[in-house]
């Protein structure tokens, strides 16, 4: 229970996609196909603009499509959020978990318009923003170097083999990964930015 209140960003994900997740096994099975996955709320950039289904953009993010895809995504992100959560505090957090939201899905819809890429495909699952929270881990990185050395080399090798099973497994959504970690990354980095801006700031006028 301390555990919540210290990371309630990060255990509320975790619930919303536990309970998403039980909500389509018991209307579906374990184990979605891509229809089902559209109509459980997945992500194809045609089929919302045709609809103006805009809210998939969201809930998206929380479906998955089978047993594996759940608990990886699950471990995964437990594993990531409750750092990121520590280090930025939850009010903060939350905005780099809605902009890795948004991006994981709004950059592919917006190729989509633009190029017509993705009108195929169905995608779901809370990866995107895993990768979101590594794009603001590195942005933590530009700030704070000499803390985060460590930490940062040996998460670039698995991010560089994540995104490398993400290029060749057909069914992994390259696009939605890059796009979540992008949008990580500029969020927190204007987040930080701001922060360091405001105590240089106050130093000055002190």
């Amino acid at each position: 229970m301390n555990n919540i209140k210290k990371y309630p960003v990060t255990y509320t994900l975790l619930a919303l996609c536990i309970i998403t997740y039980i909500g389509t096994t018991l209307l579906f099975s374990i184990d979605m196909n891509a229809m089902q996955g559209l109509a459980a709320g997945g992500f194809n950039p045609y089929y919302v603009h045709i609809t103006h289904q805009y809210y998939r953009l969201i809930t998206a993010n929380f479906i998955h499509f089978g047993l594996m895809h759940i608990v990886v995504n699950c471990y995964s992100l437990f594993d990531l959020s409750c750092f990121v959560e520590y280090l930025m505090g939850s009010k903060k957090y939350v905005l780099v978990i809605l902009a890795s939201m948004l991006s994981t899905t709004g950059l592919p819809y917006l190729a989509y318009l633009l190029f017509g890429t993705g009108a195929h495909t169905v995608s779901g699952g809370v990866s995107g923003v895993i990768f979101g929270i590594i794009g603001a881990i590195g942005a933590f990185y530009l700030f704070f170097p000499s803390q985060l050395r460590d930490i940062a080399r040996s998460l670039g090798m698995n991010v560089l083999l994540m995104l490398f099973i993400s290029f060749v497994v057909p069914t992994i959504s390259l696009s939605g990964h890059v796009s979540g970690l992008i949008g990580g990354f500029v969020s927190a980095y204007i987040i930080l930015y701001i922060n360091k801006r405001k105590r240089e700031k106050f130093l000055h006028s002190s």
